[in-house]
Parts: C-alpha cells; sequence; structure tokens
C-alpha cells in the first residue's frame, strides 16, 4: 500500500512538472524601454524642445526677483530700522517690493501654468508610448506563445533568457512618432483649472529640471 501511494505521488509530481514546463513567461524592464527605446528619446526630446521657451521665460523672470531682493537687502541694510532710513531709500524701497510682490505673483502663476501643462504632456506621451508598447508585446505573445509577461520591477529574480525586452525595442523603435509628437504639442484643449497652491521664487531651479 505504502508503494502505491508514493507512486501515485511521484505521478501528481511529475505531471505538475510537465504543466510547468508548458508555461511561458516573460518580463519586460519597462524603465530601460522609456529611457533607452528611439521613440522614447524623440518624445523626450519634443518636450524638451516644447517648452525650452517657457523654462527659459521662467528663468528670466526669477533672475530679476533675486536681483529685486538684493536690492532691497542692501537698502534694508544701510539703516537697523525702515523709519531710519532716508527719505530717498524709503521711497525706493517701497517701490522695489510693489514691484517685487507682482513680479513674484505673476512667477507663481507661470510656474504652475508651466508645470501643469508639462505634467499633462508627460501623462499624454507616456500613455501614448505605452499604448505601443503594450500593443507588441500582445502580439510578441501570441506569436511566441507566452502565457505571461510581468515588468520588471514585479520580480525578485528572473534568469535573462526569459527577458524579452529587448525583441520589444527592436520593434518599438521602427514605430513612426510623428502623430504621438503631434499630440504632445497640440493637445485636446482642457478647463482652466482652479487655484492652487504655489511654489515661491526663487524656484528657477525646480523649474529648469521639470522637463528633463
Amino acid at each position: 500500500m505504502k508503494k502505491t501511494k508514493l507512486a501515485l505521488i511521484g505521478l501528481g509530481l511529475a505531471s505538475s512538472v510537465a504543466f510547468a514546463s508548458d508555461f511561458q513567461l516573460g518580463y519586460i524592464n519597462v524603465d530601460r524601454v522609456f529611457a533607452e527605446a528611439k521613440p522614447a528619446k524623440a518624445i523626450q526630446q519634443a518636450l524638451k524642445d516644447k517648452y525650452a521657451p517657457q523654462q527659459a521665460k521662467l528663468q528670466t523672470m526669477n533672475t530679476t526677483i533675486v536681483k529685486e531682493q538684493n536690492e532691497m537687502q542692501a537698502i534694508a541694510s544701510k539703516a537697523p530700522a525702515f523709519d531710519k532710513l532716508s527719505k530717498a531709500d524709503q521711497s525706493k524701497l517701497k517701490t522695489l517690493e510693489t514691484q517685487y510682490q507682482k513680479d513674484q505673483a505673476n512667477f507663481q502663476q507661470q510656474y504652475m501654468a508651466f508645470q501643469q501643462s508639462l505634467q499633462k504632456s508627460q501623462e499624454l506621451a507616456l500613455s501614448l508610448l505605452m499604448t505601443k508598447t503594450n500593443g507588441i508585446l500582445k502580439d510578441l505573445s501570441d506569436k511566441k506563445g507566452y502565457d505571461l509577461v510581468l515588468t520588471s520591477n514585479q520580480l525578485v529574480y528572473a534568469k535573462a533568457k526569459y527577458d524579452v525586452t529587448d525583441q520589444v525595442m527592436d520593434q518599438l523603435n521602427t514605430i513612426d512618432t510623428t502623430d504621438i509628437i503631434k499630440q504632445i504639442n497640440n493637445p485636446a484643449p482642457v478647463a482652466p483649472m482652479g487655484q492652487a497652491s504655489v511654489a515661491t521664487a526663487p524656484a528657477a531651479k525646480a523649474a529648469a529640471s521639470a522637463a528633463k
């Protein structure tokens, strides 16, 4: 009786192993695709080109604000209190403060508009590129017989032979990105957003790195 049980267990194990060997698994390194694939690079460059003028404008605005801050500090440092300043310096400081507040508010408004527009463009670009990538993955899975394809960040370990990243990139590199870039540069209009918390100037570094 014991031998029979062992035989049955052995047969069951063999059956499980046979089933597992028929299961086709693959994985893709999405981060690598979006960093190295030609369409991804073309889209990244398109985003940089689109937002370069706005970045330059923000940089100029920020430079002006910093200059105003320095001028106000220079005047204020002449005396321990405002009422100790000369009438000319008091007048100049008031004028600078008024202009500074105006420029600061304008910068904040422009910066928020820049960030919102950039984020929407990035999300649109990611969605369009992911749609292309998923289509290629589906075709590849159908041709190669993959039962399951995971992303590399879902895995603890997998042998390189299951990596389909290169195969996907080879096909992705052949697609025409003209339509994608056109959609990024001419997105569908959206309703204006309500007021939100804003960044404080100087914030040129954040603005400069946002489109990288």
